[in-house]
């Protein structure tokens, strides 16, 4: 069994950034190859461009392919799935996701509505899913990560005082992400 965790960075972000490291070595300790990727130019991201750059590297996802998204990587890899409509992957995990147009961030307006999800599809996708919300975001807004995770009926970790979940809020390892991720590797 070949599994593939793919992490996704988010606006101005890299793969080395925040936690992605310190989740890439949870992640090989199990044995399951991980993979952050370069998402092009993510200074002014275009969703064309992160599309294609997740379908030359991920293909077609299947039941060994672990999806994990940061802020902006949520509702890529929520447009991709919905695209894509694989009918299983082992599972997604989303860190401070959101699915609708960021009041602190317009300049993402147009980028989010071309990558907006279709939660009917993503619903019938059989996957185990987890949510990871900061009840102090002040990039996406608390209830906008609330609102994509209950569209999902995905179940929700509450992480206090996170901020963005990012390095500069404290975070270059996120435990609850381990553990949201840990169980779906392992089924």
């Amino acid at each position: 069994m070949n599994r593939r965790v793919y992490i996704v960075h988010g606006f101005e972000g890299n793969p080395h950034g925040n936690w992605f490291d310190w989740l890439c070595a949870q992640i090989k300790s199990t044995g399951a190859q991980a993979i952050s990727l370069a998402m092009p130019n993510p200074d002014k991201p275009s969703t064309t461009a992160w599309q294609f750059t997740l379908d030359q590297h991920i293909g077609k996802p299947d039941a060994h392919t672990f999806l994990v998204g940061h802020s902006l990587g949520c509702i890529t890899l929520l447009h991709f799935l919905s695209r894509q409509q694989p009918q299983k992957i082992g599972g997604l995990l989303l860190a401070a996701g959101f699915a609708d147009t960021l009041p602190p961030l317009p300049a993402l307006d147009a980028y989010i509505k071309a990558a907006s999800p279709d939660f009917d599809i993503l619903r019938k996708i059989d996957m185990p899913k987890h949510c990871l919300v900061s009840d102090n975001d002040t990039h996406v807004p608390p209830e906008l990560t609330l609102d994509m995770a209950a569209k999902l009926k995905s179940p929700v970790t509450h992480i206090p005082e996170g901020g963005h979940l990012m390095a500069s809020d404290g975070f270059t390892q996120l435990p609850q992400a381990w553990d949201a991720l840990k169980p779906m590797l392992t089924e």
